[in-house]
């Protein structure tokens, strides 16, 4: 191969590798954040198990992808506001697979709520009604 061909092909290569980048970090910057209010977004298992273990815990399991999670991620920072009491955690599901098959999550959102560590209701979907119920009775 001649040097003017391989000086041609190197420079095309350089031209692509910034571009890619640039556009690499474009994707990770404009990667939504779901958390509203007071909800921890929680990416460890074993602060997870230690943020359940005691008291109202509600936990909302979703992914940054589901359009349903996005459009009540605000009504859920807002019932964290409101409802003091229970504490608020976030599960993206596809950077906590184990724990979202522990849990047995198949939908998204899906919200489970614990008392000192135990299961003892579920809302499947975007039910904010369900939710403000059982909120209510703690």
């Amino acid at each position: 191969m001649e040097l003017s061909t391989l000086l041609i092909i190197t420079a095309l290569f350089i031209g692509k590798g910034p571009s890619f980048r640039i556009y690499q970090s474009r994707s990770a910057a404009s990667t939504p954040i779901m958390s509203h209010g007071k909800v921890s977004n929680i990416d460890n298992e074993v602060i997870f198990k230690a943020l359940i273990s005691s008291g109202p815990v509600l936990v909302d399991f979703y992914a940054t992808w589901c359009g349903p999670c996005k459009a009540v991620a605000p009504k859920v920072g807002e019932f964290s506001e409101k409802y003091e009491k229970v504490r608020f955690l976030q599960i993206d599901v596809d950077k906590m697979r184990g724990l979202a098959q522990q849990f047995n999550i198949t939908a998204m959102p899906t919200f489970v709520m614990l008392k000192d560590g135990q299961e003892v209701h579920r809302v499947r979907g975007a039910d904010l009604k369900s939710i403000d119920d059982w909120l209510q009775k703690q």
